[in-house]
């Protein structure tokens, strides 16, 4: 079953002859469950994407279905986790009351009490318990990324559409929260549509990397990575079959 389609969807701004088409004939299906890494060059429509599959943007062509519903505006099945964890985060509300918020916006949330419980929850799933009481600003980078993520988990999502999300975090932070990732979305058969700069991290977390060319956008090529899980930082990295998709991946990337 397909958690996301797209079918011939293109973009294009403006009108007449100063129109850009930005992305071109994406036919896209992402499987229930599966972790979808997306990789192409700056500028490509990447982000523009994740945009069409939010609901936040309608394109020019085309049809966008998730859950074999027509994509016609945001809902909260389908959660964004953005990269700048700083602006996505409240920050004059506790960690706990961040987490919580959705709960708020939510018909039967339940009471604050009810809800300061399920955040607790939520934030016990990403590990986060000991700051609950903390403000953003008292956490490091990648703890208030986790709390974004908790955050979403609360809409209680059946896609994460990731747009970056590690892309300002250390390399040891990175891989923590790859690891986060991976491990809650597999335990909540969460569908996860991930946006990269980093070939490793599209290989190391992906069942699948569709490769966008640019100048229009456009599939140029997808790859399944056959690779065991749960993955391993060091012996997934250093596994034969990796480096050959990395190699590749390369390849495909400098020619664009």
């Amino acid at each position: 079953m397909s958690a996301i389609e797209l079918r011939g969807v293109s973009l294009r701004y403006g009108i007449g002859s100063d129109a850009r088409e930005i992305l071109s004939s994406i036919n896209l299906s992402v499987r229930a469950g599966e972790f979808l890494s997306i990789i192409g060059p700056s500028g490509c429509g990447k982000t523009t994407l994740l945009r069409l599959m939010a609901g936040l943007v309608r394109p020019t062509a085309g049809t966008i279905s998730a859950d074999g519903q027509a994509v016609e505006r945001p809902s909260r099945r389908r959660a964004i986790v953005f990269q700048d964890y700083g602006k996505a985060l409240l920050p004059w509300r506790r960690v706990w009351s961040n987490v919580a918020l959705p709960l708020e916006l939510e018909d039967g949330g339940g009471s604050a009490a009810e809800r300061r419980s399920k955040a607790l929850e939520l934030l016990r799933v990403m590990r986060l318990e000991t700051v609950a009481d903390h403000f953003p600003e008292q956490l490091s980078g990648g703890m208030q990324q986790r709390v974004q993520i908790a955050r979403t988990l609360a809409q209680n999502p059946s896609i994460w559409l990731m747009d970056e999300p590690f892309g300002a975090l250390d390399a040891i932070t990175r891989q923590q929260l790859q690891d986060e990732v991976a491990r809650v979305a597999a335990a909540r058969e969460i569908t996860v549509i991930f946006i990269t700069h980093d070939l490793e991290e599209a290989i190391y977390l992906g069942d699948r990397v569709i490769v966008l060319g640019a100048y229009p956008g456009r599939i140029v090529e997808e790859i399944e990575v056959a690779l065991p899980k749960p993955r391993d930082q060091l012996t997934t990295r250093e596994d034969a079959r990796f480096l050959r998709h990395r190699h590749h991946l390369f390849g495909l990337l400098e020619g664009h």
